[in-house]
């Protein structure tokens, strides 16, 4: 992204170009998808798209980023927390993503695309750093390194159980979440 917008039209426009880049996402895929076509879709001229995105994958990577905000904020950073909360905690990132433009397509994005893979990574990092840091806050004595370990498997788990439903869409994601939950809950006992 070349400028972060502040004003309410400018926000409005730079969201209506992610709106509509996630749409396109999902219709013609990564290869296919151009700034011009998602210019066209959002109902603006290129130049105007180029004020907020650099290229491509400067609005592929904002994508990401604002599809992994939506679901880190899910999170619960609670290392107490029992199957049947971090299972319905899975299950709602299932809604969040299906409810955002182009949802599961970002999030196969973010893993097939090496350009785009670091905002994938940097999120789960940090969402793993806030873990860490919750369960030492409640317990100074815990081992960080492995508390670091566990808690990052934990966090791409749940992130791998969550494109597993939408790569198997005829499996039952409520059981796979609460299959996912047991080995989260496990991981940060």
């Amino acid at each position: 992204m070349i400028r972060k917008p502040t004003q309410k039209r400018a926000l409005a426009t730079y969201e209506r170009l992610l709106d509509a880049g996630g749409e396109l996402l999902a219709e013609v895929g990564v290869e296919r998808i151009s700034t011009n076509l998602v210019a066209a879709r959002a109902g603006v001229s290129p130049p105007t798209l180029y004020h907020y995105f650099a290229d491509k994958y400067a609005l592929l990577a904002a994508l990401g980023e604002r599809l992994m905000a939506a679901q880190n904020a899910l999170v619960e950073l609670d290392p107490a927390q029992d199957e049947a909360a971090i299972a319905e905690v899975l299950f709602a990132h299932i809604a969040l993503t299906k409810a955002m433009p182009g949802g599961p397509w970002i999030m196969r994005m973010l893993r097939a695309v090496p350009q785009l893979a670091e905002v994938r990574l940097a999120s789960h990092r940090a969402l793993t750093e806030d873990l860490v840091a919750r369960a030492l806050a409640a317990d100074p004595a815990l081992d960080r390194l492995a508390l670091e370990r566990r808690a990052r498997l934990a966090v791409d788990l749940g992130y791998a159980a969550i494109e597993l439903v939408f790569d198997e869409p005829d499996m039952d994601a409520r059981a796979v979440m609460q299959d996912a939950a047991r080995a989260i809950r496990a991981l940060l006992s």
